[in-house]
């Protein structure tokens, strides 16, 4: 092992995270939180599946390339990276919690591991490929991708999809961690990707729209609510009991409690009519 890397439970590499902003903490309390991943999985981020196998198509790589997978989270991405496209995969996530779980599944060509994304412990060049879904938008922007072409060969290919903001959006301010769990707290502003990437050293060979996962995603998340209200109610019991039972933080915390659901959800789902919410892919060069 490396200088600042130590073994996690369960054999997990991990390195110690430097200290995340609010966005990224938002996001690391609720996607490691077992309700969460019942209301939102497979995949935490927008496009789900689809989205990640139609980013890897895009990139073209070979069988047995290196991808990073930055920001991992329960591991649904690695885990289609490496069965469908047969890729070598860095699967990492700054919370050691969310990688431990993804770990126990098991996985063949996957190497777990607990890191920060603002300080990759690895060398130059790394990589062929690099996925970062839903994850630069909760991040500071510039050292973020910087890391990422760093570990990135010359041609290597960013795989990114996050979420966009055209235009103002000040009820999103206010709907709490559901909000930031969905980027849209933090989202890219107009043209702020084809300035931000160039100057990173990234060329943007494709970039593709999105938005109908963002609707998607909020229709899954209400439609299992309303049926986990139901199965709880059947019992005698509520969300708000059943959250401590799986584990993690309760429900006002995360805010998961319904009425919040609801708020966010007519929130997102307002913006994205008025064409001020979009979610974007993008496949770029490292140049």
């Amino acid at each position: 092992m490396t200088s600042g890397e130590s073994a996690g439970r369960d054999g997990a590499i991990a390195f110690a995270p430097s200290e995340p902003n609010v966005a990224a903490s938002c996001c690391s309390l609720l996607y490691a939180s077992p309700l969460a991943e019942l209301l939102v999985r497979p995949s935490l981020h927008p496009g789900g599946s689809a989205g990640t196998r139609e980013l890897l198509q895009a990139a073209g790589l070979a069988p047995g390339a290196r991808l990073l997978d930055a920001g991992c989270g329960p591991g649904a991405s690695a885990r289609l990276a490496a069965a469908e496209f047969g890729l070598r995969v860095d699967a990492l996530d700054a919370n050691l919690t969310l990688i431990e779980r993804a770990q126990s599944s098991g996985a063949d060509r996957i190497r777990w591991r607990h890191a920060d994304l603002l300080a990759l412990p690895d060398g130059p060049a790394t990589y062929d490929a690099a996925l970062a879904e839903c994850v630069i938008s909760i991040l500071p922007r510039e050292p973020a991708l910087a890391e990422l072409r760093r570990v990135l060969r010359p041609g290597g290919r960013l795989l990114l999809s996050d979420v966009q903001v055209m235009n103002p959006i000040p009820e999103l301010a206010e709907i709490g961690p559901l909000g930031s769990a969905l980027c849209v707290t933090t989202a890219w502003g107009p043209g702020e990707l084809e300035d931000q990437l160039p100057k990173a050293g990234f060329a943007i060979d494709r970039r593709w729209d999105r938005t109908s996962s963002i609707i998607t995603l909020i229709d899954r998340i209400e439609a299992r609510a309303r049926v986990l209200n139901l199965a709880a109610h059947d019992l005698g019991l509520d969300l708000a009991t059943i959250a401590p039972i799986l584990g993690g933080p309760g429900l006002d915390a995360l805010g998961l409690e319904p009425g919040a659901i609801r708020r966010s959800a007519a929130a997102v789902r307002a913006a994205v009519t008025r064409g001020d919410l979009r979610y974007v892919a993008v496949v770029a060069t490292a140049t």
